[in-house]
């Protein structure tokens, strides 16, 4: 395996490292991104473990600096965060069918990563598979009752104080919160306010109208928001296909991967993945 720093983009601002396998790369190539505003490396170094095993296994990995972060210079063109996102992810790929014989491409994601990959598959179509990790949650009635078992096994005396505080607003404002249950109304991150569940089938969706290749992962960093392994088939029943798109919960990895085991898991998850990839 050798690796090199590339620059691409305009003005080559932007900066990644390519990961290449010791014989004939596969055909699909893979893109890692920053979580959040980490650099290339990935939350304790996930990224660089996963490209070297992912080269190992015959892939060409390049892991981005998007625009402002890391060792990339920040972009000249007034663009969102999400469409600076995807315009570096367009001028990744660009670069690499321009020195690689890489023709299309698979992305994985934590957290703003994932949100980026979905926004970039549904403008490109050479993204034709996606794993992704933390993207948007939709709690289930089950999901609040696994929150609240929780609860009451860690302080049982105070939880039930609280709710009972709680019981009169709560019992007054049950109409309204259910009309509002299928509207926005969290932020994963600053740049993604969580869209309605109706609207992110529908992106969901059409990824799997053009066929690319999905897979969800959450982790136990997101027990408040998602914590039993039914919750994505149950959260989008109502929704086709979208209901039957591969999703796990990995309860014992955290967010940011910080623990040896929790990397292990999720480094198995992605090559898992590609191992069907071209």
């Amino acid at each position: 395996m050798n690796e090199h720093i590339l620059t691409f983009g305009p003005g080559n601002r932007l900066v990644g490292t390519l990961s290449q396998p010791a014989g004939q790369p596969r055909a699909t190539a893979i893109l890692l991104l920053n979580a959040g505003v980490i650099q290339r490396m990935g939350p304790h170094r996930i990224n660089v473990k996963l490209a070297r095993e992912l080269a190992q296994q015959g892939f060409l990995v390049l892991r981005i600096d998007l625009s402002g972060q890391g060792d990339s210079q920040a972009s000249e063109t007034p663009l969102s965060f999400e469409q600076q996102a995807v315009c570096d992810l367009s001028a990744a790929m660009d670069h690499l069918q321009r020195v690689t014989a890489a023709r299309q491409f698979a992305l994985a994601g934590i957290c703003s990563g994932a949100h980026h990959g979905i926004a970039a598959a549904i403008g490109d179509e050479r993204l034709k598979a996606l794993w992704l990790m933390d993207t948007h949650a939709y709690p289930t009635p089950r999901t609040l009752w696994v929150r609240a078992r929780r609860q009451l096994q860690l302080d049982l005396a105070g939880t039930v104080s609280r709710w009972a505080r709680r019981l009169l607003p709560l019992l007054t404002s049950r109409l309204r919160q259910s009309a509002r249950r299928d509207e926005p109304a969290l932020l994963t991150d600053n740049a993604y306010p969580t869209p309605s569940k109706a609207e992110f089938a529908q992106r969901i969706q059409t990824l799997i109208d053009r066929q690319v290749r999905l897979q969800l992962v959450y982790s136990g960093g997101m027990f408040w928001r998602y914590n039993h392994a039914s919750q994505w088939r149950d959260a989008f029943k109502d929704h086709g296909a979208v209901a039957t798109v591969a999703c796990d919960l990995l309860s014992d990895v955290d967010h940011t991967a910080s623990t040896l085991h929790a990397q292990r898991r999720l480094i198995d998850s992605v090559t898992r993945f590609a191992s069907n990839l071209a």
